[in-house]
């Protein structure tokens, strides 16, 4: 059965505020400490609600090729940098172009982290029925339902269709030109199949509005509170407020 996050009981809405909020304070400080903490709370929350080591596998897998990148560009090719820390041919190790691919970094990691974070302590489904629930178009729940399912869906379908094929026979040879035989092969039932399951979801996309004939009813009800209201126009204030606040200074100075 499977097990919602210890954070069920908050609002979607009131933690992506939240997520948003502290990633353009961190964002806007700028400072390593800052955002090393926030990363640190993350993983925190995320063992809280068992899910840390799969935000430790995610985020690696997007963020090293980030970091890498980040690297490359600042850090071993800086031209710019004057205290040069080693240098042979076109590469040119500078302090101050670490530093840059540092603070890149972080403020990656910090996006990243957060962002994954929010998707596995929101429900799906209660996010849905949140957008539903509000003022929003109906059609806005409907497309962000299908997008939040649209992937694992594929993924799951193109992994029947191979075990399909595999079990017909057909032989696959090894390196780039048996990758790129698969997904010829795999591509045309997977486009079909979609289109068909286009087709059967019009259904759905009647009742959500589409186009709009009149209120719906809502079926599914999402637990909220005035205390969390309240959070999240702090929140919000906070979010649009906070880095104004932090980088004003620096506007005055460069007046």
């Amino acid at each position: 059965m499977h097990q919602l996050p210890r954070t069920g009981r908050l609002h979607p809405f009131t933690v992506l505020v939240l997520a948003a909020a502290v990633v353009a304070i961190t964002t806007a400080a700028g400072r390593w400490w800052l955002h090393t903490a926030v990363l640190a709370g993350c993983l925190l929350l995320a063992a809280r609600a068992r899910r840390a080591g799969k935000l430790v596998r995610l985020g690696a897998v997007i963020l090293v090729p980030a970091w890498g990148s980040h690297l490359l560009i600042h850090g071993l090719v800086d031209t710019g940098g004057g205290h040069v820390l080693a240098a042979a041919g076109p590469l040119r190790i500078t302090t101050e172009g670490l530093v840059t691919a540092g603070q890149l970094g972080l403020r990656t990691g910090v996006l990243v982290v957060a962002g994954l974070l929010c998707s596995m302590l929101i429900d799906r489904h209660d996010l849905v029925a949140a957008v539903d629930l509000s003022s929003a178009p109906p059609q806005a729940g409907y497309l962000l339902a299908a997008t939040l399912s649209l992937l694992p869906r594929l993924a799951q379908r193109q992994r029947a269709i191979g075990q399909a094929q595999a079990l017909r026979g057909i032989p696959l040879a090894a390196g780039p030109r048996g990758w790129w035989r698969s997904v010829r092969l795999r591509s045309v039932p997977l486009v079909l199949s979609s289109v068909q399951d286009a087709a059967d979801r019009s259904a759905y996309l009647a009742a959500r509005g589409f186009p709009a004939k009149g209120a719906h009813t809502r079926l599914r009800e999402v637990p909220d509170s005035p205390a969390q209201c309240w959070v999240r126009r702090v929140a919000l204030g906070a979010m649009v407020l906070g880095p104004v606040a932090l980088l004003a200074p620096t506007w005055v100075g460069q007046g």
